[in-house]
């Protein structure tokens, strides 16, 4: 397990650096593969909570609209399963792993401790949520009549539903207002997951490697909780790699698009690219 919590300084002292960022690094991009269940409904989480945030963030009636088809996904996504004991578990899973970096020299005791609290905080925060996610919006007829309407092409036109059209069309304070508060009971679980993905993408050391012909293949070493493979490329490359993972290795094909008109050939000369194995 590698976590980055810390650097010696020059006068022996250790000082906190800030981890890495989710988004890509400047100059390249990075294309990630979850590795088990948890962590793929835990990175759709965070894809979503990102559209809609962002959404959130813009005026216009269109704007307002994805941030609205945003939330029902979240909405629709965590129906499905038990959100709040998945987090609760990887939580106390990653408190368990941390813990046992206190005893290490080379590990920023104070960043350490503050994150281990702030997983303590939500695994409280999240046990103390009661009833569904939904709870703000089940009784509530105008979201639900949206909410039946998004599946239908076009089923939320103006003629199909004047209530919404009129609210698209109220001042953006108003509906930014009553957005915020349907998706309050995310705000422990932005949190979490944000800190949970953000500490698995901080544990792992990434490498350079190149793929023959456009292939690599790789063995995972299964005494490992590998839970995300993630692989960075020049923002510039004319090419993409198809991940394909299991729980003993996983193989990486890079395919380039051309003018995305037909199906993506192997790319055929030698690959370079970096590759970080991450487990927390």
């Amino acid at each position: 397990m590698f976590v980055n919590f810390g650097r010696k300084a020059e006068n022996n002292e250790y000082v906190v650096h800030n981890p890495p960022s989710v988004a890509p690094v400047k100059g390249s991009v990075i294309y990630e593969q979850p590795l088990h269940e948890r962590m793929r409904l835990f990175m759709r989480l965070e894809v979503l909570m990102h559209r809609f945030w962002h959404s959130l963030q813009h005026d216009g009636g269109p704007d307002t609209h994805n941030a609205l088809l945003t939330l029902i996904e979240l909405l629709n996504l965590t129906n499905r399963v038990d959100l709040k004991r998945e987090l609760m578990k990887e939580l106390e899973r990653q408190t368990t792993n941390l813990s046992r970096l206190k005893e290490d020299p080379g590990v920023d005791q104070r960043r350490l401790q503050a994150v281990i609290d702030q997983q303590r905080k939500l695994i409280e925060n999240i046990h103390t949520i009661s009833g569904q996610l939904d709870q703000q919006v089940k009784g509530n007829d105008f979201f639900n009549s949206v909410r039946q309407r998004v599946s239908i092409p076009g089923g939320t036109c103006d003629f199909d539903l004047p209530a919404y059209h009129f609210w698209l069309m109220r001042p953006v304070s108003e509906r930014r207002k009553l957005l915020e508060e349907w998706a309050r009971p995310f705000d422990d679980i932005h949190e979490a997951v944000g800190l949970i993905l953000q500490l698995i993408r901080n544990a792992g050391a990434p490498r350079e490697l190149t793929a023959s012909k456009g292939f690599y293949e790789q063995t995972l070493d299964t005494s490992q909780p590998w839970q995300i493979i993630r692989i960075a490329l020049p923002h510039n490359a004319h090419f993409y790699p198809e991940i394909s993972a299991g729980r003993q290795r996983f193989n990486v094909r890079f395919l380039q698009p051309g003018d995305m008109r037909e199906r993506a050939p192997q790319c055929q000369g030698d690959i370079r690219f970096s590759l970080t194995c991450c487990a927390l």
